[in-house]
């Protein structure tokens, strides 16, 4: 229940009370009054004597009495019988010297103020209650924009800020939140530069390793290989000897080709040989190859241009993703649509795997630095997941050049 409510429903109940004993009060001292006044016409009766004896003009003007031989109703139309019945009962005042006492004409001023002081206090009720709603209402605006900003706060909109306010208390408050969220936001400024560098350092550590074992172990065991091949056609060598020599080849082969996923891994040679496109391209038919699933790929021919970082940070979120769904997907088939429109490059890469109804809850390291690179190319992922459905991620990269890289599909 809202406040407005709640406040509401008080102050039915107060008015209610206070109307109630107002009328109790009222009924009393109209009672007292009208007694007051049947005993004045009561006196007033005895001193005229017989009506026959006071002319008509005057007995028209008196009040609360008549000759006893008229026919006058006990109680005016304009008089409820209930109000009557409460006010004076079943009593009968009876007659005085041939004058009839009947309270009729006290009980219609009775009524009449009834009616007056009960409309007066309806106004007066009304009045209240629109200077209540008024007064909930912009009493509880600071308190809705600060829940507001909460909210925003909550979605990771740290910039929310609350204006200032004409009531101190609530003004002070607005100024903690304000300081709040103003502290919240250095600190995510802080920590997501600290993550960049931290991208940074790893791709560029990655990149250092991957030549490392390129030049060097690589090299070797090129070497290796060589010489086992030669030592195949050596004459000198008998059949057993040459057989081994074979099996060493292959052994050597067969680290090489490992040797090669693993330095892909590492750092994406073919994106510099053959740009992102081609890049993305290599990828996926790597993906396809090393877990067995099908990835349709459909991609613009025309792709912007991007700096070396930004491409680093995409094929690694590509490669992220795609990993993702040859763990954990269960699936048989992706597709990867690769898109450029309205200065953005628009990214969607679906499964038919099993999917999942609380796929945020389930973030993992690998989601979180997806995440902390689509920042890093000032875009937005998205996750969406559904049992039965499987996963849809979307990455959404504004751009800034135009096209300029031709891509290959």
């Amino acid at each position: 229940m809202t406040a407005f409510r709640k406040v509401s429903l008080l102050m039915l109940l107060l008015f209610t009370v206070i109307y109630a004993v107002g009328a109790v009060l009222y009924v009393q001292q109209a009672r007292y009054d009208i007694e007051r006044e049947m005993a004045a016409a009561s006196g007033l009766a005895r001193l005229l004597g017989a009506p026959e004896n006071v002319p008509s003009q005057v007995v028209q003007t008196l009040r609360h009495m008549r000759p006893a031989r008229s026919s006058v109703g006990p109680t005016p139309a304009e008089v409820p019988a209930w109000f009557s019945a409460t006010v004076t009962g079943d009593r009968e005042y009876g007659t005085v010297n041939g004058w009839r006492i009947y309270p009729a004409d006290e009980m219609e001023e009775v009524w009449e103020s009834f009616v007056l002081i009960s409309a007066s206090y309806a106004v007066g009720m009304a009045l209240c209650f629109l200077a209540l709603f008024w007064m909930v209402k912009h009493g509880l605006r600071p308190l809705t924009e600060l829940a507001a900003a909460m909210v925003a706060v909550a979605d990771g909109r740290l910039a929310s800020r609350l204006p200032g306010q004409g009531i101190a208390e609530l003004d002070a408050l607005a100024q903690r939140f304000n300081q709040m969220a103003e502290a919240l936001e250095k600190e995510q400024t802080t920590v997501s530069r600290l993550l960049n560098e931290l991208l940074q350092l790893q791709d560029r550590e990655r990149e250092h390793i991957a030549r490392v074992l390129h030049d060097d172990l690589g090299q070797y065991l090129m070497g290796i290989r060589a010489q086992a091949r030669s030592w195949v056609y050596d004459p000198e060598l008998n059949e057993r000897q040459k057989r081994q020599a074979r099996d060493l080849a292959g052994h050597c082969e067969t680290v090489q080709q490992h040797f090669r996923h693993l330095l892909q891994d590492l750092h994406p040679l073919a994106m510099e040989q053959l740009g992102l496109a081609g890049a993305i391209q290599h990828l996926t038919e790597q993906w396809q190859h090393l877990s067995g699933l099908d990835c349709r790929l459909t991609m613009d021919e025309q792709l912007a241009e991007l700096t070396g970082e930004q491409q680093t940070h995409l094929y690694r979120f590509l490669q992220e993703a795609l990993n993702n769904v040859s763990r954990h997907a269960n699936a048989t088939c992706a597709t990867l649509a690769v898109k450029q429109n309205a200065g953005e490059l628009y990214i969607e890469l679906r499964d038919n795997g099993a999917g999942t109804d609380n796929f945020p809850e389930k973030a993992g390291l690998g989601l979180r630095s997806m995440n902390e690179r689509a920042r890093c190319l000032g875009g937005r992922a998205s996750f969406l997941s559904k049992v039965g459905e499987g996963t849809r991620i979307q990455l959404t990269v504004p751009l800034n050049l135009p096209c300029a890289a031709r891509g290959l599909l």
